[in-house]
């Protein structure tokens, strides 16, 4: 299957999706939808919430935002709530996922597929 990455820029952040490998990169603050094929159904093999590199969904935040990039916890309520249906509406959200790192801005990544 060819690959193919397709950057967006949302509300002032920008979302990356690597379709081939589906996984999504969702900056804090932004809402993404998964979404599968007609007929077939969501499962999230991992999803991981916080910051691992000073790049990822940088744009618009102050050096000292983004220096902190071993924080970051894994999570299993993107899979409780998605596992098993077509569509999934998701936010990358200290609310949702609580905060791994005070005063640094974060990204949620998730790793799914569609069966």
């Amino acid at each position: 299957m060819a690959s193919r990455l397709l950057f967006l820029l949302l509300l002032g952040n920008m979302f990356c999706e690597a379709f081939a490998a589906r996984h999504l990169i969702i900056c804090e603050q932004s809402t993404v939808e998964l979404k599968c094929a007609f007929g077939m159904t969501i499962y999230v093999d991992s999803a991981e919430y916080g910051r691992h590199d000073t790049v990822t969904c940088s744009f618009g935040h102050p050096p000292y935002q983004l220096q902190n990039t071993f924080c970051s916890s894994f999570t299993t309520i993107v899979a409780e709530n998605c596992n098993g249906g077509n569509s999934c509406s998701i936010t990358a959200s200290n609310d949702v996922y609580g905060n791994p790192c005070p005063g640094t801005v974060k990204y949620l990544i998730v790793i799914y597929d569609c069966y």
